[in-house]
């Protein structure tokens, strides 16, 4: 029998709920999750208190995996435009090739 794995989203979602409160993620944040830097996400989960080390380490491994779901979560009850912005930018981080970031 195979165990699922919680998924933690609407809590992750509610305790950075305010990220979004100025319309959108801080683009350098979002460079930062997009290259798989999640350690500050990853502190301010542990220092809330709500999340026990074995889900800190679901979450880190997660997201290391698949940074793409640490910003769905962000993303989670944000509004549309706010939303919109933040995966047109995240597309772009997507579509850089390496020589384009040489130099």
């Amino acid at each position: 029998m195979q165990v699922e794995s919680p998924d933690y989203r609407d809590l992750v979602a509610a305790v950075f709920a305010d990220e979004f409160v100025d319309g959108g993620i801080d683009p350098e944040a979002l460079r930062r999750i997009h290259a798989g830097d999640i350690t500050e996400w990853i502190t301010a989960l542990d220092r809330c208190g709500m999340f026990g080390k074995t889900a800190l380490a679901t979450l880190s491994e997660q997201w290391q995996r698949d940074p793409r779901l640490l910003l769905d979560a962000l993303l989670d009850g944000v509004d549309d435009v706010t939303g919109r912005r933040c995966l047109l930018a995240w597309s772009a981080l997507d579509d850089r090739s390496p020589l384009t970031q040489i130099g």
